[in-house]
């Protein structure tokens, strides 16, 4: 179900604070942001409610977008946002369904609610100190503990019905890896090294400047050392490093002269080389080969990425399950 939002307060969102959602709650409350966007059984969820679940991911996009790609991916995040507050609804009220009968069950929410805040008021010294945090942060204590034991029901009733139904058969890794070979393909690793003989450090004069890159090459062909060779010889900014780029030099090299690179085999060097600067020597030094990793060194993450798949679609099963039994609106 998607929903248009109305981006009337975009302009409040592109001034995201660290103090967002005091900023939201205090001061537009007077304007459509309170607008309910869904009803689930009895259960309200308004546009206040989704803009400050939906703060931090506001101000990540506001570092990655701009203009209208903001706006849209704002749109998606506060879209997504409802998506998740009506779906932990949906599990508050099969958790308190099934745990509201049983008081032993509720006796060890209760226990692991308590112990988390004890935890959270040692780490801050004290517990003024903690409800001092809160409030700097906007954050009712009662509440928050409210949400926490909620959260704790919804973690023990997922690890039943979702977390604890997962089972990765060993042959599904294999048969992962056999269909996606090219994920495990680890790329050829290489040092550069170059000698740069420029024409402008040597009056522009094209001649000249061909002249001394031979000379260099008669040289390393009578096997002196390149690097050396670079500090000696080269003017480019890497010669007091033996002429050593990193990665992002390389990866920004002409495509003519990426393609001479990439054809090199380890401890290579190439031809002299011309371009419009002047003239060039590489040398490539293997550090790794290209390779396919063997599937014992990576059925690990394999595991772990089928299974996070797996648990994605257990849980969406599940929730989906639930929502027949409750009423569920959205509002435009």
């Amino acid at each position: 179900m998607f929903i248009k939002y109305n981006l009337s307060f975009l302009p409040i969102i592109f001034l995201l604070t660290s103090t967002f959602t005091h900023v939201v709650a205090s001061d537009f409350s007077g304007n459509s942001i309170n607008s309910i966007k869904a009803i689930v059984d009895e259960d309200i969820i308004t546009q206040d409610e989704v803009v400050k679940r939906a703060a931090v991911a506001i101000r990540e996009a506001q570092d990655r977008y701009q203009d209208k790609a903001l706006g849209d991916k704002i749109e998606e995040i506060l879209k997504n946002t409802l998506d998740e507050i009506i779906n932990r609804k949906v599990l508050i009220k099969e958790a308190r369904r099934l745990f509201g009968t049983d008081a032993a069950m509720m006796k060890e929410v209760e226990k692991d609610t308590d112990s988390f805040v004890k935890g959270a008021v040692k780490n801050v010294g004290s517990l003024s100190k903690y409800y001092e945090i809160a409030e700097a942060q906007g954050v009712n204590p009662i509440e928050k503990k409210t949400e926490l034991k909620e959260d704790i029901m919804i973690d023990k009733i997922m690890k039943e019905h979702v977390n604890d139904r997962v089972k990765i058969q060993p042959r599904l890794l294999r048969r992962y890896y056999n269909e996606n070979t090219d994920e495990f393909r680890q790329k050829k690793e290489v040092k550069l090294r170059q000698i740069m003989i420029k024409f402008s450090a040597h009056g522009n004069n094209k001649e000249e400047t061909l002249k001394l890159a031979q000379q260099a090459m008669k040289r390393i062909e009578k096997g002196e050392d390149f690097s050396a060779l670079a500090k000696q010889l080269s003017d480019d900014p890497s010669a007091e490093n033996g002429g050593l780029w990193n990665t992002e030099e390389v990866n920004e090299l002409r495509k003519d002269l990426r393609d001479v690179v990439s054809n090199l085999k380890d401890n290579e060097n190439s031809k002299v080389i011309e371009s419009p600067v002047g003239y060039h020597i590489f040398k490539v030094e293997l550090i790794k080969p290209e390779k396919i990793l063997e599937f014992e060194t990576v059925q690990d993450d394999i595991y772990k990425k089928l299974y996070r798949e797996e648990i994605t679609r257990l849980k969406k099963q599940y929730i989906n399950s639930l929502k027949r039994g409750v009423f569920i609106k959205i509002i435009d």
